[in-house]
């Protein structure tokens, strides 16, 4: 009887083992299929715009159409401000997103290897190849942490076509060209400027560079490579600025001017010329001045000399995006900017939003009046063939003299040991081109700056230069 109790007894506790692990078994939650979720940190791409928002959804399914993949797309909210610095104090709080938008200041968080190198995913990506310019390649061999498909950013130089037919509708070919017809527009417009910048002259150089001899960062002067601010070309073309800034001609404000003010004063009759972007900025100056003036805008080539084009760095990408090191999904961030560059993402990337930037009926797009509105969140390929034009005709001209301009640029990155007295080089440039532009400095004081620079850490510069571009 004591056999048969104990063994009663161990049979009921290994039933009840048995039950109670059945049970948990059955109330266990099942595992969570989580939707992974890449967080955005773009320039002008605010969440508090319901457009943005709009368009993240649209993104989203059309990337699950073509991967098979549910995400969720999250736009990081940033402050006014000055961007780059705006996203530097994001960064350093510790919270770095998956996919960044960089327009400066991207060497220094890539040097704390917080920035993933993109090498093996372009080399691999069948679409990144097909869509890549070569530019676009030569600059990510030299820096592979960020990714622009975009075309070169050259400063298209845009008049006022009503502007130019008073002043005879003759295309400038040489500086003289360009210096007659800003003579004959501040004659028929005395009360405005012909032309503005914004803050330095960097808008306005793409025209004027090569004309006196600035052809590449680094020129040869008497046999050896000279930084092109330190050149006779540079005095040259700065004694020109000079004279524009004496007569009138160059806005007077133009070092307090920023890019949205810049554009008021060509709205508003302020000025008569500006420098757009080449592509779809030159559209959006174009049809913005149609809704302000009822006038639109010519595009002039750069002017003649010595040489003629726009320099085009193959250092580095300037701009562009990169993936955080730190991404639980890198693959898949990678895989969406792929996406992006497909005819399908393009279309969303370059329409906008349908039923707002555009319209479909029965097959046939036609964009709204608020496409001018619309700009690409993320890429702009080139090769993009739509079923509706991307560009006017004014951004097309544009590309264009891109076709027939542009020129590359042996440029090189700054080394570590280098950039501070890179940075201190600069400084002083930018004092002495405001102070002998505005006429507080004569052109003669550009021998003194030449030796300051090289006293100051250019003369080492020079040498590291020497030594790259031989």
């Amino acid at each position: 009887m004591k056999r048969f109790l104990i063994t009663l007894l161990m049979m009921t506790i290994l039933v009840s083992i048995v039950f109670v692990g059945c049970k948990k078994k059955e109330e266990a939650p099942a595992v969570s299929q989580e939707i992974p979720t890449i967080r955005i940190h773009g320039k002008d791409f605010s969440p508090a715009d319901d457009v943005n928002i709009q368009f993240l959804r649209k993104v989203e399914a059309g990337f699950e159409k073509y991967s098979g993949q549910k995400i969720n797309l999250e736009l990081i909210l940033v402050p006014d401000g000055a961007y780059a610095e705006k996203l530097n104090l994001t960064l350093m709080s510790g919270d770095i997103p998956d996919l960044i938008y960089f327009q400066g200041g991207d060497e220094a968080v890539s040097k704390q290897g917080l920035l993933l190198d993109l090498t093996q995913y372009v080399a691999n990506s069948k679409v990144m190849q097909s869509k890549l310019q070569e530019f676009n390649k030569l600059r990510m061999a030299n820096y592979p942490y960020l990714l622009w498909l975009a075309p070169p950013r050259a400063r298209i130089a845009l008049v006022r076509e009503d502007w130019f037919a008073e002043a005879g509708s003759k295309i400038p070919v040489t500086v003289d060209d360009y210096y007659n017809l800003f003579k004959t527009i501040k004659s028929n417009h005395p009360d405005s400027f012909v032309m503005t910048d914004t803050g330095s002259t960097t808008r306005m150089d793409f025209t004027f560079d090569h004309a006196f001899g600035e052809t590449a960062t680094w020129v040869k002067q008497g046999g050896s490579y000279v930084y092109k601010k330190v050149s006779d070309a540079e005095k040259a073309k700065l004694a020109f600025y000079q004279k524009l800034y004496a007569e009138g001609l160059f806005d007077k404000d133009y070092v307090t001017t920023k890019w949205d003010t810049m554009e008021d004063k060509l709205y508003n009759n302020v000025v008569g010329m500006a420098f757009g972007t080449s592509g779809v900025v030159c559209d959006i100056y174009d049809t913005k001045l149609k809704t302000n003036q009822n006038v639109g805008l010519v595009a002039l080539p750069p002017a003649k000399g010595v040489g003629q084009g726009y320099s085009v760095s193959t250092a580095k990408e300037t701009r562009g995006w990169a993936i955080s090191a730190t991404s639980k999904n890198p693959d898949l961030v990678f895989q969406l900017l792929e996406y992006m560059a497909t005819d399908e993402g393009q279309l969303t990337d370059r329409y906008g939003i349908e039923g707002v930037h555009y319209t479909v009926n029965n097959g046939t797009y036609a964009f709204t009046d608020k496409k001018s509105e619309w700009w690409p969140r993320i890429h702009e390929v080139m090769t993009y063939d739509g079923p509706l034009p991307v560009l006017g005709a004014l951004g097309l001209k544009s590309w264009d003299f891109l076709g027939e301009y542009v020129v590359g640029d042996p440029d090189f990155p700054i080394p570590a040991d280098l950039a501070p007295a890179w940075d201190a080089l600069t400084n002083l440039y930018k004092e002495y081109n405001f102070k002998i532009i505005t006429g507080e400095y004569s052109i003669d004081k550009f021998d003194e700056f030449v030796k300051e620079w090289y006293d100051l850490g250019g003369d080492k510069i020079t040498e590291y230069a020497q030594g790259m571009l031989k």
